[in-house]
């Protein structure tokens, strides 16, 4: 067996020659590779004495060369492998090539290092073996080298099967590799949204089902570590479709908050969030906000859970639980419910767009933030530190309830939320009749402006004392007027953080 290699990195090269050993017959190298292999006691050539040079171009150029191409792209039959043998070229039947690590690089932002470290000979071999898998083998991964070993070991030839499954894998990886570049650049050039986005995941698996059990269902992950899909899980049942999509609701809106918050999410919207000056204390205040829909939930918290914190739902049902780490002495409690789901989770807000699918296409936008201007008061007498404190975080709820959205807070815990309703006063209306006597001095935040004066008339009967919103409706001068009628101290933030 012929082996041509040429790769960037050079994790357990060696190991692996040295194990196939008694099935080589000749090993060409590249540049650093051949360096490397020789340092390390394995006999190989050079693929200058194929070329007639070591490199062009300060190593640009190093591969692109009939004697090294034919000597892949041949097929197996008489005159192909007669022609390249008149040429006195070598026949390759396993290339081992990786390519300059680009993603690396690329975190610099720097152009240079962008444009020194996209492969152009590297993808050429790998695109080449692979186009040929019916007689050549191509490795461009090492952590594929363990399972070639045990089959050449084995069988003492690689067999057409593992040739198609590594070529198919080596397109996905060259596919990967162009896509990053192309985004990369287009972003350092330009600065601009791709004129076409490509949309990439890996590692996919079939979940049990999607959000009924009639659809198939699926997840792919991104690979960067962060984020709900690509948490670990550390006990529990399977995830379904409808537990990650509640999941990253509850990460989503958790990383809202600095001081201890905890979230309970139930169908893909919050219903009860409370911070606190511990998290134990803002688990229970969120779990009592809305007690009744807790039950069968998904709980966020943004600290490490530990045995106070399971104090507060070990007599719950709860379907998952999100930390950013876990106190030993709260996994151990927590095996007690074999069947909940724990996450761990690297709580890292992404940047990154948010794409979801419509029928034969593809929307995208950029994260939602409930970040805002200054607050702007329209009506009624400035309100306390304290209370401000509360609209902020009635603000930062609302944000990621369903729209049309109303939250109602009081002392930094969620007293009612009304979401995902056609009619905003219809919103009003569920919030305060959920809040109760609690509405009583609480704050409200509308996740859109008011279109008419009578959201403020339902929240004026229920006593709320501060409203939050957006502002910028035709009929805000009525809105405003109506709330310094009833006394409603009302904040501006000119944002709207609606839902849909």
């Amino acid at each position: 067996m012929n082996i041509l290699a040429s790769v960037s990195d050079k994790r357990d090269l060696v190991p692996f020659l040295n194990g196939i050993g008694a099935n080589v017959e000749r090993i060409y190298a590249t540049g650093s590779t051949f360096k490397h292999l020789q340092s390390n006691g394995i006999k190989a050539i050079s693929t200058s004495t194929l070329t007639g040079f070591d490199s062009l171009l300060d190593g640009r150029v190093k591969t692109l060369h009939p004697a090294i191409f034919a000597g892949i792209l041949a097929r197996d039959d008489p005159d192909s492998l007669g022609e390249i043998d008149r040429m006195k070229f070598p026949r390759f039947d396993l290339v081992i090539c990786n390519l300059y690590p680009f993603h690396e690089k690329s975190a610099s932002g720097k152009l240079d290092d962008m444009i020194e470290n996209i492969d152009i000979g590297g993808v050429s071999l790998i695109r080449a073996a692979a186009k040929n898998f019916e007689r050549v083998t191509v490795a461009s991964d090492p952590e594929d080298y363990h399972s070639l070993s045990e089959e050449l070991m084995q069988a003492g030839q690689i067999s057409l099967e593992s040739r198609r499954r590594l070529a198919v894998k080596a397109f996905r990886r060259m596919a990967v590799y162009d896509i990053e570049i192309y985004q990369k650049l287009n972003s350092a050039l330009y600065g601009t949204t791709p004129k076409t986005l490509f949309v990439t995941g890996y590692n996919g698996v079939e979940l049990r089902y999607g959000e009924n059990p009639q659809q198939k269902g699926f997840l792919f992950r991104d690979n960067t570590g962060n984020g709900i899909a690509n948490a670990t899980q550390i006990q529990g049942k399977e995830l379904s479709y409808n537990n990650l999509m509640d999941s990253d609701s509850a990460y989503e809106t958790v990383l809202e908050f600095d001081e201890p918050t905890a979230v309970v999410i139930k169908h893909n919207t919050p219903c009860g969030v409370a911070s606190s000056d511990s998290l134990g204390t803002a688990i229970r205040k969120a779990i009592d906000a809305d007690s009744e829909s807790a039950y069968g939930s998904v709980i966020a918290v943004n600290g490490e859970f530990d045995a106070s914190c399971y104090t507060e739902i070990s007599k719950m049902f709860v379907e998952v639980l999100i930390a950013p780490s876990y106190s030993q002495e709260a996994l151990e409690l927590l095996k007690k419910k074999k069947n909940l789901r724990v996450l761990r989770v690297n709580y890292s807000p992404d940047e990154s767009l948010r794409v979801r699918s419509i029928s034969n296409g593809i929307l995208a936008q950029e994260r939602l933030k409930s970040s805002h201007g200054p607050l702007q008061l329209k009506s009624g007498e400035p309100i306390s530190d304290e209370r401000i404190k509360d609209l902020e975080f009635s603000w930062k709820v609302v944000a990621h309830c369903r729209s049309n959205a109303i939250v109602i807070a009081k002392d930094r815990q969620t007293v009612g939320i009304g979401a995902g309703q056609t009619s905003r006063v219809e919103a009003m209306k569920i919030a305060v009749d959920r809040s109760g006597e609690k509405a009583r001095g609480s704050v409200l935040a509308s996740d859109a402006f008011f279109p008419f004066y009578d959201n403020v008339e339902v929240a004026g009967r229920a006593g709320i004392s501060a409203i939050i919103q957006p502002g910028g409706s035709i009929r805000d001068d009525e809105v405003i007027a109506r709330a310094s009628e009833l006394g409603i101290s009302m904040y501006f933030t000119s944002t709207r953080v609606f839902l849909h």
